[in-house]
C-alpha cells in the first residue's frame, strides 16, 4: 500500500504544478488537491498520526523544491507576464480650442462617432441627430472628454 501512497501523493503535486502553469478551468487542481488528500488520509489510515504529520512535511517539502526547479529551470519565466501595461489618461488639452471649429464626419454619427477636425481624428457626438458620413460639422460644445457638433450647412 505505501508504494500507491507515494504515487499518490507525487501525482497530486504534478497536478497541481500543471494547474499553476496551464491556465485553465481549475480541473487540474481539483484533481490534484483531492490525489494530496487520498494519500494523506491513506498513511494516517494505514500507519497512524506520525506518519500522517511526516509525509505532510514531506509533501510541502517537495512542493517548494518543485518550485525552485522551476523557477531554476526558466519555465517560469516563460509562464509568467513580467511587463506591465501603463495606462495614460486620455489627455483633454489635445480638446482644447476646438470649439467653433469646423470638420468633416468620417463616420455616420449615430449619435457618436468620429469627425476628422483640423487633420485630427476626434470622437464627437452629435445632438442627438443623425449626421451622415462626409458631412460638414461645428463643434458647439466640449465637457470633459465630450466633443459635442452639430451639423454645418454653409450659407450662400
Amino acid at each position: 500500500m505505501l508504494p500507491w501512497i507515494g504515487v499518490l501523493a507525487i501525482l497530486g503535486l504534478v497536478l497541481i504544478f500543471a494547474e499553476m502553469l496551464i491556465p485553465g478551468f481549475g480541473i487540474f487542481g481539483v484533481l490534484g488537491i483531492v490525489s494530496l488528500l487520498c494519500s494523506t488520509i491513506l498513511a494516517a489510515q494505514m500507519y497512524g498520526f506520525f506518519v500522517f504529520l511526516i509525509m505532510l512535511m514531506l509533501l510541502i517539502g517537495l512542493f517548494f523544491v518543485m518550485l525552485l526547479l522551476v523557477k531554476k529551470s526558466g519555465l517560469y519565466n516563460k509562464v509568467i507576464l513580467h511587463e506591465r501595461q501603463e495606462v495614460q489618461d486620455f489627455d483633454e488639452s489635445k480638446l482644447v480650442g476646438l470649439i467653433g471649429k469646423k470638420g468633416v464626419t468620417r463616420t455616420t454619427l449615430r449619435p457618436f462617432g468620429i469627425a476628422e477636425i483640423e487633420g485630427k481624428s476626434v470622437d464627437v457626438c452629435s445632438l442627438g441627430d443623425f449626421i451622415d458620413r462626409g458631412k460638414s460639422v461645428e463643434v458647439i460644445q466640449i465637457t470633459g472628454k465630450t466633443v459635442t457638433v452639430k451639423e454645418w450647412k454653409e450659407e450662400l
